[in-house]
Protein backbone atom coordinates (compact mmCIF):
# COMPACT_ATOMS: atom_id res chain seq x y z
CA UNK A 1 0.00 0.00 0.00
CA UNK A 2 1.59 3.53 -1.05
CA UNK A 3 2.49 5.73 1.82
CA UNK A 4 -0.79 8.12 0.79
CA UNK A 5 -3.61 4.95 1.62
CA UNK A 6 -1.42 4.60 4.53
CA UNK A 7 -1.81 7.85 5.64
CA UNK A 8 -5.43 8.10 4.82
CA UNK A 9 -6.06 4.90 7.27
CA UNK A 10 -4.28 5.96 9.68
CA UNK A 11 -6.72 9.21 9.60
CA UNK A 12 -10.13 6.85 9.40
CA UNK A 13 -8.46 4.82 12.10
CA UNK A 14 -8.04 8.68 14.47
CA UNK A 15 -11.77 9.16 13.18
CA UNK A 16 -12.92 5.83 14.46
CA UNK A 17 -10.96 5.64 17.57
CA UNK A 18 -11.83 9.60 18.69
CA UNK A 19 -8.21 10.07 18.32
CA UNK A 20 -8.26 13.82 17.39
CA UNK A 21 -4.63 14.08 17.94
CA UNK A 22 -3.68 11.92 15.81
CA UNK A 23 -6.13 13.09 13.46
CA UNK A 24 -4.59 16.69 13.47
CA UNK A 25 -1.04 15.58 13.29
CA UNK A 26 -1.70 13.95 9.66
CA UNK A 27 -3.27 17.44 8.56
CA UNK A 28 -1.12 20.61 7.41
CA UNK A 29 -1.55 23.84 9.27
CA UNK A 30 -3.39 24.96 6.81
CA UNK A 31 -5.93 22.15 5.88
CA UNK A 32 -9.15 23.01 4.42
CA UNK A 33 -11.84 20.38 5.11
CA UNK A 34 -15.14 20.62 3.48
CA UNK A 35 -18.34 18.97 3.81
CA UNK A 36 -19.63 20.15 0.50
CA UNK A 37 -23.33 21.24 1.36
CA UNK A 38 -22.73 21.73 5.02
CA UNK A 39 -19.32 22.83 6.18
CA UNK A 40 -15.96 24.50 5.39
CA UNK A 41 -13.51 24.72 7.40
CA UNK A 42 -9.82 26.06 6.87
CA UNK A 43 -6.62 25.62 9.33
CA UNK A 44 -5.75 23.04 12.11
CA UNK A 45 -7.16 24.93 15.10
CA UNK A 46 -10.76 25.59 13.17
CA UNK A 47 -10.26 21.71 12.82
CA UNK A 48 -9.40 20.84 16.02
CA UNK A 49 -12.83 22.55 16.94
CA UNK A 50 -14.82 21.05 14.86
CA UNK A 51 -13.56 17.38 15.26
CA UNK A 52 -14.01 17.49 19.50
CA UNK A 53 -17.76 18.22 18.38
CA UNK A 54 -17.85 15.52 15.90
CA UNK A 55 -16.25 12.60 18.19
CA UNK A 56 -20.05 10.57 18.09
CA UNK A 57 -23.20 10.96 19.22
CA UNK A 58 -24.13 10.63 22.77
CA UNK A 59 -27.01 7.59 22.76
CA UNK A 60 -28.03 6.56 26.63
CA UNK A 61 -24.58 7.95 28.12
CA UNK A 62 -22.72 6.16 25.72
CA UNK A 63 -20.55 7.71 22.78
CA UNK A 64 -21.65 6.26 19.62
CA UNK A 65 -18.96 6.56 16.78
CA UNK A 66 -19.60 5.67 13.36
CA UNK A 67 -19.40 2.39 11.53
CA UNK A 68 -17.38 3.21 8.79
CA UNK A 69 -16.89 0.63 5.44
CA UNK A 70 -14.01 1.40 2.76
CA UNK A 71 -14.79 -0.61 -0.31
CA UNK A 72 -12.32 1.60 -2.34
CA UNK A 73 -9.02 3.33 -2.42
CA UNK A 74 -8.08 5.23 -5.25
CA UNK A 75 -4.49 7.41 -5.54
CA UNK A 76 -3.90 9.46 -8.40
CA UNK A 77 -0.28 12.22 -8.14
CA UNK A 78 -0.98 13.39 -4.96
CA UNK A 79 -5.27 12.56 -4.38
CA UNK A 80 -6.63 9.59 -2.28
CA UNK A 81 -9.89 8.46 -3.36
CA UNK A 82 -12.25 7.11 -0.18
CA UNK A 83 -15.44 5.94 -1.13
CA UNK A 84 -17.58 3.55 1.05
CA UNK A 85 -20.83 3.24 3.91
CA UNK A 86 -21.21 4.77 6.75
CA UNK A 87 -23.63 4.27 9.46
CA UNK A 88 -24.64 6.19 12.99
CA UNK A 89 -26.69 5.17 15.91
CA UNK A 90 -28.82 8.38 16.42
CA UNK A 91 -29.94 9.33 20.02
CA UNK A 92 -33.15 8.57 18.67
CA UNK A 93 -32.18 4.79 18.77
CA UNK A 94 -32.63 5.17 14.79
CA UNK A 95 -29.32 4.19 12.23
CA UNK A 96 -28.66 7.20 9.94
CA UNK A 97 -26.75 5.91 6.67
CA UNK A 98 -25.28 7.00 3.97
CA UNK A 99 -22.63 6.67 1.08
CA UNK A 100 -19.60 8.53 1.47
CA UNK A 101 -17.03 9.81 -1.60
CA UNK A 102 -13.50 11.30 0.27
CA UNK A 103 -11.09 12.87 -1.77
CA UNK A 104 -7.84 13.40 0.01
CA UNK A 105 -5.17 15.96 -1.02
CA UNK A 106 -1.42 15.62 -0.04
CA UNK A 107 1.11 18.29 0.25
CA UNK A 108 3.94 16.63 1.29
CA UNK A 109 3.19 13.69 3.48
CA UNK A 110 0.44 15.45 5.00
CA UNK A 111 -3.65 16.05 3.92
CA UNK A 112 -4.25 19.83 3.13
CA UNK A 113 -7.80 19.27 1.69
CA UNK A 114 -9.99 16.95 2.35
CA UNK A 115 -13.81 17.29 0.14
CA UNK A 116 -16.50 14.80 1.37
CA UNK A 117 -19.48 14.28 -0.34
CA UNK A 118 -21.86 12.15 1.56
CA UNK A 119 -25.68 10.10 0.36
CA UNK A 120 -27.75 9.90 2.69
CA UNK A 121 -29.69 5.69 2.63
CA UNK A 122 -33.38 5.49 2.88
CA UNK A 123 -35.89 8.08 4.68
CA UNK A 124 -34.84 10.82 6.86
CA UNK A 125 -34.68 9.60 10.52
CA UNK A 126 -37.66 10.38 12.55
CA UNK A 127 -37.43 13.74 15.01
CA UNK A 128 -39.08 13.23 18.39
Amino acid sequence: MSKYKVIVEQYRDGVLSGDHEKVLSLVTDDVVWESLGQLRVQGKDALRGVIHNKDGVVVKGVVQRPSITVDRLIEEGEHVVATGRAALTLPTGATAEFLFCDVFTFTGDAISHLESYKVPLGAPPQQP
